[in-house]
């Protein structure tokens, strides 16, 4: 018997599964439930006096400057609505909004139950317009300019809420009748409701059910009865013993290094109301690694989808949004070709398994051809998530109005009664109460500078090579992948990736072109074999020996995101954001297997040192 035959991930089903729903009277129903998704008589009426009324959300508004709502059952969205519109009268409070859906509805369906409320069309046209992809995980999109932070989970809450690591101040239990999904109201679930609340934190439900009521109080909550909502009779509010203490926020966060990763923790501080301030080296943004003229944006899968896997994806769809924002797309999807054969046997077991479509579909070599734009050699899978993109372009995005101090080469980094004194090379000084290390190929030398041990950083050299536009590519219209990569044309040129030097030197022009030129599958090869050389570039990398980054806290005043190796333009984008949220005292979403994973000193940990 074969080993693919032994696998226990053959025929794993990665999908999600459909909701089973019908209209009756003009009212949206979930059949496997046999329940309403909202009120029939008025849903928007129901939303707002259950779950705005019911956890005073206006009167916390008015007292706070940011909040963390939590909720069950993401449904049609129309609590999130409900909070969009309240929030019109509070232009600069922050909201971080988390909510489950196991069963995710289409957008089409959100959309026809969302007719019923015109007053809330803007917010309905927002929220359809930025739906992640239905795939299993944490997605993360952004509403009113960075004021809403929706993370949007999709899976069994059940499962998902008991990885979870934030502190909601604000719990809408919103999950069908207890009598109808019981799994959503069980003893663990809202034990992990009581264990994922701020103490003094408000819950609310249009249930009064004497088993949600008492394991609520079980979980850390004072439950009250309350008059229901139309023709129910009782709902329930709650509030969790205890008072909490206010966090205190840094005041100006120092970011040194401008490349992709460190744009992306600007954009999530920025987004966070943060102050913060890019230092690099070099005389602009992504002038390093980050500078190459093109990079790939693709995920990296395993068969059995583990937490890299599902990190890696939720990454791919944040920064595929974020890159289709930035106006950085220059192919919006990438081919993994059957090329070598080790990435064919990979694939074939992808093949045997069932993905979401649009983050890995499988293609015969005809159908490869046609996503392609030419003919290929071989069959492969493709990522319709996936992106070419300008590096530039995104960086300059993310960082968007984040003051950037250029040609500031750190070479002392000290600590006083005042936080951080950082001292560039020609003498100027730069303070800050924290500091976020995004250096890059320099990492392991800003950690000396820190005298910070035990994080693993690898320094390898990658060379990438500029083909000069080529008549049997013209028509290539996606990014291929097959070991190395080759992108479409953009401004005369191709590039062809890329190689990997652990010594991390470069090595030349036209031996670098020669090695990336061996990747390509021998049809493609062909089409290049009339070039005795071309220019490229090289860079250096830092990665980790597991290829996971490293993100999180070094010490009490510095954090660092880094090692992001080859897929640093897939990565960086949703990681900065947690980052941010880690230094801003918000929610870090991230559950908390991955962010173990993520531990700057994971191996240190790992050998119980």
């Amino acid at each position: 018997m074969s080993n693919d035959q032994l696998s226990p991930h053959k025929g794993a089903n990665y999908q999600l599964d459909a909701p089973i729903v019908s209209w009756r009277d003009g009212v949206l129903r979930a059949d496997d439930f046999d329940d309403l998704y909202f009120d029939a008589h008025d849903g928007l009426a129901e939303s707002q006096y259950v779950f705005i009324k019911g956890t005073q959300l206006p009167d916390k508004l008015r007292t706070s400057s940011h909040l963390t709502i939590a909720e069950t059952g993401f449904g049609t969205g129309l609590n999130f609505l409900a909070v969009l519109d309240l929030l019109s009268a509070f232009p600069h409070h922050q909201i971080d909004y988390i909510s489950y859906e196991l069963r995710p509805l289409s957008p089409e369906i959100m959309a026809a139950s969302h007719a019923a409320f015109p007053t809330l069309a803007s917010y309905s046209a927002a929220l359809l317009a930025n739906l992640p992809p239905r795939w299993p995980g944490l997605h993360l999109r952004h509403f009113n300019n960075g004021q809403v932070r929706l993370h949007l989970y999709y899976g069994a809450a059940e499962t998902l809420l008991a990885e979870g690591a934030f502190q909601a101040d604000i719990w809408f239990l919103d999950g069908f009748a207890p009598a109808k999904n019981p799994q959503i109201w069980s003893p663990t679930v809202l034990n992990h409701i009581g264990r994922l609340t701020r103490a003094g934190g408000h819950l609310a439900s249009f249930t009064a059910a004497g088993t949600v009521r008492g394991g609520l109080s079980v979980a850390g909550f004072n439950i009250q009865k309350q008059p229901g909502f139309g023709r129910k009779r009782d709902m329930i509010t709650g509030v969790k013993a205890g008072s909490a203490a206010v966090p205190t926020k840094p005041r100006k966060v120092g970011i040194i290094g401008g490349g992709i990763a460190g744009a992306s923790v600007a954009a999530g501080l920025r987004h966070r109301a943060i102050d913060a301030t890019i230092l690099d080296a070099g005389p602009g943004l992504a002038t390093a690694a980050s500078g190459n003229r093109l990079a790939l944006q693709t995920p990296r899968l395993t068969v059995d989808h583990n937490d890299a896997s599902q990190l890696s994806a939720a990454c791919l769809a944040f920064a595929a949004h974020c890159s289709d924002q930035a106006g950085a797309t220059c192919a919006d999807k990438v081919i993994s070709l059957d090329w070598p054969d080790r990435e064919a046997a990979r694939q074939d077991k992808f093949r045997g398994q069932f993905w979401p479509d649009d983050l890995l579909r499988a293609v015969d070599v005809d159908t490869a051809a046609q996503d392609a734009g030419i003919p290929l050699p071989t069959a492969g899978v493709v990522h319709d998530f996936g992106r070419v993109i300008v590096p530039v372009r995104l960086c300059q995005h993310l960082a968007g109005s984040t003051p950037l101090i250029v040609d500031a080469k750190i070479s002392d980094i000290i600590r006083n009664d005042h936080g951080l004194m950082l001292t560039a090379e020609d003498g100027r000084q730069f303070s800050f109460d924290q500091i976020v290390v995004a250096t890059g190929a320099g990492l392991p030398e800003t950690l000396r500078r820190l005298a910070i041990a035990g994080v693993r950083v690898d320094i390898t050299a990658g060379q990438v090579s500029h083909i000069p536009q080529q008549p049997a590519l013209n028509a290539l219209k996606a990014g291929l992948s097959f070991g190395g990569y080759l992108t479409p044309c953009h401004d005369g040129f191709h590039e062809l990736g890329a190689t990997f030097d652990r010594s991390g030197q470069a090595i030349g022009d036209d031996h670098a072109f020669c090695h990336n030129r061996d990747l390509l599958p021998p049809a493609l090869k062909e089409i290049l074999l009339h070039l005795d050389s071309c220019s490229g570039r090289s860079s250096q990398r830092a990665s980790t020996p597991d290829r996971n980054p490293v993100m999180g806290q070094l010490a009490a005043d510095v954090y660092v995101l880094g090692a992001v190796g080859a897929r640093g333009f897939t990565m960086a984008p949703l990681l900065g954001e947690y980052l941010a949220a880690q230094i801003a005292l918000m929610p870090n979403c991230l559950n908390q297997t991955i962010q173990a994973a993520l531990d700057p000193f994971r191996f240190r940990l790992r050998r119980g040192l």
